[in-house]
């Protein structure tokens, strides 16, 4: 039989694992396929402070190998009506999982907690060509408001189709919020009302493909990092584009520490490269650029 859902990557590590069944238990559809990953490279004998010889490391590695298989099988009881498998690779965890994304249609990984998980973060949403959702330490309850932040960039149409698609599946509104900078030649009230009636406009269309979306539209004042650290707190689920690091790393970077540092619930990031490989999940509304 043919499967017709989603195929999803779950990263997973030693940290909270339990956790990320928790939310991944949320998330995920029926009849998706759930695929968990975890990377785990050999530690050298002479790093650890063991007393007792492990040859070639085999007794970590079944403990690793154990705890991704348990960890699968705490999904699968959560989640009876979906695909779970797991995957323990010895290869390094960036590679790991932008080699899973790449036929994937969605990847949860459990929010950095040390910089090396945030140096695998930064790789993965710099080359996945899916939605990634970034998953918080809060629990995994409630399924509040969907706030969806553009950036005024080709990328938004995926944002929204995101945004759409989510608050739909969770019975709630959207909240659309546009950053905008006033113009330095005055005109600060006329400039706003030109930006807010833009933005009603690229949205028109998307309202008409999602007739049964409630959706709220503000232009906020401020940079998008502002955006996003002082305005977007209390969205249950946050979507929001991401700069490509080889264009803006600057932004990349400051994009990524806000929503590192500023979200404990789930942030669904999606990179700009994202708009060229991923697949239409619907119609596109009326283009913001044309």
């Amino acid at each position: 039989m043919t499967r017709t859902g989603r195929r999803i990557v779950l990263g997973v590590s030693g940290h909270e694992t339990a956790h990320l069944i928790a939310w991944a238990g949320r998330i995920v559809e029926s009849g998706d396929t759930v695929r968990i990953v975890h990377a785990y490279s050999p530690i050298p004998y002479a790093a650890t402070d063991w007393q007792l010889p492990v040859e070639s490391d085999s007794l970590v590695r079944e403990a690793t190998a154990r705890h991704v298989r348990q960890a699968a099988a705490r999904l699968r009881r959560q989640r009876p009506d979906v695909v779970v498998m797991d995957e323990l690779t010895g290869t390094p965890p960036a590679t790991a999982l932008i080699e899973a994304a790449r036929d994937a249609d969605l990847v949860l990984v459990g929010v950095p907690h040390c910089d090396r998980s945030r140096t695998v973060l930064a790789r993965l949403l710099a080359r996945a060509g899916c939605p990634v959702v970034v998953l918080g330490p809060a629990d995994p309850v409630g399924a509040g408001p969907v706030t969806a932040v553009l950036r005024g960039t080709q990328a938004d149409d995926q944002v929204l189709r995101a945004g759409f698609a989510e608050a739909r599946k969770r019975r709630t509104g959207l909240l659309v919020l546009k950053p905008w900078q006033p113009p330095l030649d005055g005109g600060i009230t006329f400039a706003e009302t030109a930006e807010q009636k833009a933005l009603d406009g690229y949205l028109a269309g998307w309202l008409a493909d999602y007739p049964d979306v409630g959706v709220a539209a503000e232009v906020r004042f401020g940079d998008v990092l502002q955006v996003l650290t002082e305005h977007a707190m209390t969205a249950d689920l946050l979507v929001v584009g991401l700069a490509e690091p080889a264009e803006d790393r600057q932004l990349f970077d400051g994009m990524l520490d806000a929503v590192i540092s500023a979200r404990t619930r789930p942030t669904m990031v999606i990179s700009e490269s994202v708009r060229d490989r991923a697949r239409p999940l619907v119609a596109s509304g009326a283009g913001y650029y044309s």
